[in-house]
């Protein structure tokens, strides 16, 4: 594959080794390049026969189920796409893994925009990532990697491609504000600008800072992740938010 050959020819050697892993993070910037290149590997997995090709670009190929958000109860019931991605599906991606393989090869679970799986999906999802069946392949797509729950995000090996979110750099006057006193914490989330993407770039360098120390952040790094989520589906109070956050500390 042209496109993105590192990761092409890592991917490759590993199955070709009989080396891969179970579960792997796809992250980046462009969604649509990250789906067409996961279809592509499905592809070669199942040895880049013809009709087997076909079948994975319709989503019909026996072996390989694909999960995102706009397919969701709530989405169906709303008739829209509500960004989230529910534990019913999550339900049936577990169901579909503890079946055995149609032609023998690889179970293959691509989830789109992952980062958008609430608490309950997670948490369902977590047993096949511990303790995957027989030849299992996870690959989850993500654009906001770092939003993923930790014990998601440490279970995959992640591939990352051009236009990848890099860590951002926690901003000097936000560091400070992490241990200053309560009311300083209030006259920040009330004075900051959080209109245009800011409260969401200034909850991703958060959570990059935290998942530094995952073990003594885990409570706080868990609700920024619950509020970027309400942030995406609801118009939350963002300062309300930001308030609530710093007060967790």
């Amino acid at each position: 594959m042209k496109t993105h050959q590192k990761q092409w020819e890592f991917l490759e050697n590993k199955f070709k080794a009989n080396q891969l892993s179970h579960a792997y993070l796809f992250s980046g910037q462009e969604g649509i390049e990250l789906k067409k290149f996961a279809n592509e590997f499905v592809k070669l997995i199942n040895g880049n026969t013809e009709a087997f090709n076909l079948a994975i670009e319709k989503e019909q190929f026996p072996d390989l189920m694909v999960v995102r958000s706009i397919n969701s109860k709530s989405s169906v019931d709303n008739e829209k796409d509500m960004m989230e991605i529910d534990v019913t599906q999550i339900r049936a991606v577990n169901n579909f893994l503890s079946l055995k393989s149609y032609y023998g090869g690889h179970k293959v679970v691509i989830i789109e925009y992952a980062d958008r799986m609430n608490t309950d999906s997670a948490d369902s999802f977590l047993k096949n990532l511990e303790e995957p069946k027989g030849k299992t392949l996870i690959i989850l797509l993500s654009t906001k990697s770092a939003t993923l729950l930790p014990t998601i995000f440490s279970r995959c090996q992640m591939v990352t491609f051009s236009g990848v979110h890099h860590e951002s750099q926690m901003p000097e006057n936000l560091k400070n504000i992490l241990e200053a006193e309560l009311s300083e914490k209030f006259k920040y989330a009330k004075a900051v600008n959080l209109d245009g993407g800011n409260f969401e770039n200034i909850l991703y360098a958060l959570q990059n800072y935290w998942r530094k120390d995952i073990s003594k952040y885990k409570h706080v790094l868990r609700l920024a992740l619950d509020l970027e989520r309400q942030a995406q589906i609801s118009n939350i109070n963002k300062k309300l938010a930001l308030e609530i956050l710093l007060i967790e500390l």
